[in-house]
């Protein structure tokens, strides 16, 4: 315990390595500690995360205090309860500006331990305001599981590289509670801390810690799949001190040591896709990647390793979602690549990809990489600009590239790209062979395929279990299900066969509805959650459609809660009737709004999100455990992606389930010219594909076998 170490009373840097002789062995058996800083700045967050992954393998808990700059009006507003989460925001915004503004190895180190520390629930921090300059107190206490601590206090410069013997001069004084001697000094340094931490200090105000930050350190430590490495840190810090150069970072993009706390390699497949674009493809292709086998990643590792080759190289990355833009930018900053965001408003890229253009157009750009959506990608604006770039130098990226097939995009693809990647799970549209010509014509063929039985069978993805749940439509579904079926068929026979036509697709997406929103869906719902208590990190997907009252059936049969309206108000409905903490994530919420609901559902505040279509594509959930289906498609693009997202791999999840509401005709249901049961048996035929790779497929077959016996279908698993 803290007793045992040979504590000195003064450390100075001159003459002692205050980070190895006392902050590593004090932090190695801390169960306890509390931490005051001067204003936050880069330095002073390293300065107050020094050692602290040696703290995290203990299950302490640390109280952080970070000072900023407020003026009385501020302080007065806050005495008096006004306008603090105002000012709040605005710490937050300032404090991440910081933190984007470096790029240092030790800085980055120190922060994922924080960051651990708040996702683990393990770090509380506040933030402290005076009305004239800025807190700037500079404290620690380090407690043991004995009762022991030690106080310490001394400087923190605005040094990146602070405490270190080689650069900056450093001291600060301990104070052990154990020596009575030293209670005059000990004492009004606890004292003071829990004054401020309680918001009891006279002229300081303490707030507690801005959204912003919270969000930043919980994405941070979110994607943390181990715990920090003390060894890293002091590895990096004696590599300073001896003066040996730190990898450059510059403007170029490198081959980070780790992504998520684990050693960073690449993966046998995505090696294998990346050589398969360049060999089979020369630099044009579509990698069919799985739904979270790592595409983006691909991506980011292949233009690392374009850009050391290719002198100014600029790279696009277009995506149809800002969610997804996002999520891209994030990825790709690991990489040391932070992109002009081409997305949100017109205002806040325009002017900066200006000047990069200007900058390319002039040969003092040495790497560019810009992230649009497809929304913006179309504008006169971003076309004009992006004309400008010259072909040779660059790399299109299009991710979900299947939207790219459409007419829409046919001209605003920059012809001029010399080296084009589509990524896609399902880049083949299952229906409409023009659009896959089109997308065919720009990126070029399938150049590398792995597949979701693949990526299972090899670790990337998480094994699952499959359980059917069969749902008869109701008579008076049944009945329209058949006449669009028949209109359908009828339609395609005379137009030769071609189901790309915009009648016949608002045909195709009325019966589509009927399934999705099928009313039998919502109490064979409540029988399954029946009698189960609510469980975290579960997905329920919906259909767009409404879900009707039954007026064959005046009285609702049991389980049926008798509701009516659209399928994702229905569904969050009963499940608030029976206890779950839920959000609706649909195109309705704004942005911002589904931001946090993604946090939120990712650190376990809600049990579910009720989705629509928002989370098919590429939006990463990997803390799903649990999924309701009850959006029937035949579309294999919506049913591949959104299995993809259910099997994301996470820490602690060993294996996911998937319950899925499958609809079939009710006995008698007329049919004569058998539309309606063609289309039921493809149903079955995704249904079978699900259970087959399942763990439990002897349990699906023997729910499905009666329908699929009924169908002939019975070959398929």
């Amino acid at each position: 315990m803290l007793q045992r170490l040979a504590l000195k009373g003064v450390y100075k840097s001159d003459e002692d390595n205050i980070l190895e002789d006392f902050y590593i062995p004090a932090l190695s058996i801390a169960r306890s500690y509390d931490r005051a800083v001067g204003f936050f700045s880069a330095a002073t967050i390293s300065y107050a995360a020094q050692a602290i992954s040696n703290f995290v393998r203990h299950e302490g808990r640390m109280r952080l205090i970070l000072g900023a700059f407020a003026d009385a009006e501020d302080i007065e507003a806050i005495s008096k309860g006004l306008e603090a989460r105002d000012l709040s925001e605005r710490i937050g915004e300032e404090f991440l500006r910081e933190v984007d503004r470096v790029d240092d190895a030790l800085f980055r180190n120190r922060f994922e331990a924080l960051a651990w520390l708040v996702a683990k629930g393990r770090l509380d921090v506040k933030v402290a305001l005076r009305p004239k300059g800025m807190y700037h107190d500079k404290i620690g206490i380090i407690g043991d599981a004995n009762g022991d601590s030690v106080v310490f206090s001394g400087s923190a410069n605005e040094s990146l590289h602070a405490l270190l013997p080689t650069h900056n001069y450093e001291s600060i004084d301990v104070f052990p509670s154990w020596r009575p001697e030293l209670e005059g000094y000990h004492r009004p340094h606890r004292e003071s801390f829990e004054r401020l931490w309680l918001n009891r200090s006279r002229n300081t105000a303490v707030l507690d810690v801005p959204t912003a930050i919270r969000e930043r350190l919980l994405a941070v430590g979110e994607r943390l799949e181990a715990p920090p490495d003390p060894e890293r840190e002091l590895a990096i810090t004696r590599r300073i001190g001896a003066q040996e150069p730190l990898e450059p970072l510059g403007d170029d993009p490198n081959i980070p040591a780790t992504i998520g706390g684990v050693p960073f390699t690449i993966r046998d497949h995505q090696r294998e896709a990346l050589k398969a674009w360049q060999l089979v493809g020369d630099y044009h292709g579509i990698l069919d990647l799985a739904t979270g086998a790592g595409k983006t990643i691909t991506a980011a590792y292949a233009v690392t390793q374009m850009a050391k080759a290719i002198p100014a190289l600029t790279v696009i990355v277009a995506v149809p979602y800002q969610n997804l833009a996002d999520q891209w930018c994030d990825n790709l900053a690991l990489f040391n690549i932070r992109p002009v965001r081409c997305y949100i408003s017109k205002a806040a890229w325009f002017g900066e990809l200006q000047s990069l253009i200007l900058d390319i157009e002039l040969g003092v750009a040495r790497f560019n990489a810009l992230v649009v959506v497809n929304r913006t990608l179309k504008t006169p604006d971003f076309q004009q600009l992006v004309a400008r770039i010259p072909g040779r130098q660059l790399l299109w990226i299009g991710d979900e590239c299947h939207h790219h097939g459409s007419d829409t995009y046919k001209d605003a693809l920059p012809s001029q790209a010399k080296y084009r990647l589509g990524l896609s799970a399902t880049p083949e549209h299952y229906l409409d062979s023009a659009r896959n010509a089109n997308l065919e014509a720009y990126y070029g063929k399938v150049v590398f395929t792995y597949t979701l039985a693949q990526a299972i069978q090899d670790g990337v993805l998480t094994p699952y279990e499959y359980f059917p749940h069969l749902v008869e439509l109701t008579s008076t579904e049944a009945d329209e299900f058949v006449a669009l079926s028949v209109e359908i068929g009828r339609m395609v026979a005379r137009e030769g066969g071609a189901e790309s036509s915009l009648g016949l697709k608002a045909l195709m997406m009325k019966r589509a509805r009927v399934i999705g929103s099928a009313r039998n869906k919502i109490p064979a719902l409540g029988s399954v959650l029946h009698g189960h208590p609510a469980e975290s990190h579960t997905l329920f997907y919906c259909g767009d459609g409404q879900v009707d009252a039954d007026d064959d059936n005046d009285v609702p049969d049991e389980g049926d809660p008798g509701f009516s309206g659209r399928q994702v108000e229905v569904v969050s409905q009963h499940l608030d009737e029976l206890g779950w903490t839920l959000s609706r994530f649909t195109s309705r919420e704004p942005r911002k709004e589904r931001e946090q609901i993604l946090t939120n559902f990712r650190i376990g505040l809600i049990d579910a999100m009720v989705a629509i279509k928002c989370l098919d594509e590429g939006i990463d959930v990997p803390a799903c455990r649990t999924a309701y289906i009850l959006a029937s498609s035949r579309d294999p693009r919506q049913f591949i992606q959104r299995r993809g997202r259910i099997l994301r791999r996470s820490p602690g999840k060993d294996v996911a389930t998937i319950h899925d509401f499958v609809v079939v005709l009710p006995d008698g249901a007329g049919d004569s010219e058998g539309y309606a049961r063609k289309l039921i048996a493809s149903e079955l035929r995704r249904v079978a594909e699900f259970a087959g790779l399942s763990r439990n497929r002897t349990y699906a077959y023997q729910t499905l076998r009666p329908v699929l016996l009924a169908y002939g279908l019975e070959h398929l698993l």
